[in-house]
């Protein structure tokens, strides 16, 4: 009896190892705008057709002659770049509707630093400061996933922000996502 209940056990351990999920997204992007991004996740199958779990982003992004500032003195005009770290803690959901078809939710809090050129008019220089915000994003979507193995696929996403909230990193464009997971 105690080897039954020790192999029962082990069974069940081994249940729970397979319906965990680890996998991720990474990006780069490399000209006027630089972004390079990456993106883990974790997560859990609750039944076969419906996973949940969380992740982090990171992402940093340069635009190039992004702000447009005139010196006092000489009232020449210079562009300077945009940089921003952006990090998106996230809680997410997937149920699968139709074969390797599945819908997508995500909620994610986005922590933004980026510095601002601007003119200041009392010390008559151009000037930078690092300001720091943030703004949460609702993403909903669909995606499909192509197995590579029986416990490996690659994820193919279009999500959009629902919320829309000011200063989102996503505009009012779709979000398109690839990334590998192991385990769905």
């Amino acid at each position: 009896p105690v080897k039954a209940i020790k192999k029962e056990k082990e069974k069940e351990e081994k249940k729970f190892a397979n319906r965990i999920l680890f996998g991720g997204g990474f990006g780069l992007g490399i000209g006027t705008v630089t972004n390079i991004s990456v993106s883990p996740v974790v997560g859990y199958a609750i039944t076969d057709k419906l996973y949940a779990g969380i992740g982090m982003g990171y992402q940093y992004l340069r635009i190039k002659d992004y702000w447009e500032v005139q010196d006092p003195v000489s009232l020449e005009w210079f562009t300077k770049p945009r940089t921003a770290n952006i990090f998106s803690p996230n809680v997410w959901a997937r149920y699968i509707v139709w074969r390797n078809f599945f819908v997508h939710a995500e909620y994610e809090h986005n922590f933004f630093t980026d510095k601002r050129y601007f003119t200041n008019g009392t010390t008559m220089r151009i000037e930078s400061e690092t300001r720091k915000f943030n703004v949460g994003s609702l993403l909903l979507g669909a995606g499909i996933r192509m197995p590579v193995s029986d416990r490996v696929s690659f994820v193919l996403m279009g999500l959009y922000d629902v919320l829309q909230n000011p200063g989102n990193p996503y505009g009012h464009s779709l979000n398109i996502r690839f990334g590998i997971n192991a385990g769905f």
